[in-house]
């Protein structure tokens, strides 16, 4: 018996970093997966995203009045994202992969 799931629907985790601005504006960071929202912390956390590499994560910024610093990327081959909002509440934020230093095959300045 075969217990092996189909490509799209196995997991690996990714770590994610949100990085907190000076001012806040009293935002809290909501981290979208595939279009579905879901509340997080500011840090470093993991999420469970699909093996395809095919998953697009977001995360935006509210606090209660408005929602700003949107940022998307596709996880692609990524194991680690930084996310960093922008200087003022009304503009976007930056979400990238973070080179992962001494592998093999990776940037290892």
């Amino acid at each position: 018996m075969d217990t092996t799931l189909p490509s799209g629907t196995t997991k690996r985790r990714i770590e994610l970093r949100l990085a907190r601005p000076l001012l806040t504006w009293f935002a809290r960071p909501t981290v979208t997966i595939d279009g579905v929202g879901h509340p997080a912390q500011w840090g470093t956390g993991t999420w469970a995203v699909a093996d395809d590499g095919r998953t697009v994560i977001g995360v935006y910024l509210f606090n209660r009045a408005w929602r700003f610093g949107a940022a998307t990327v596709t996880v692609g081959d990524a194991e680690v994202l930084e996310y960093r909002a922008g200087a003022f509440p009304a503009g976007a934020g930056r979400l990238a992969p973070v080179p992962v230093r001494g592998l093999p095959g990776r940037d290892s300045r």
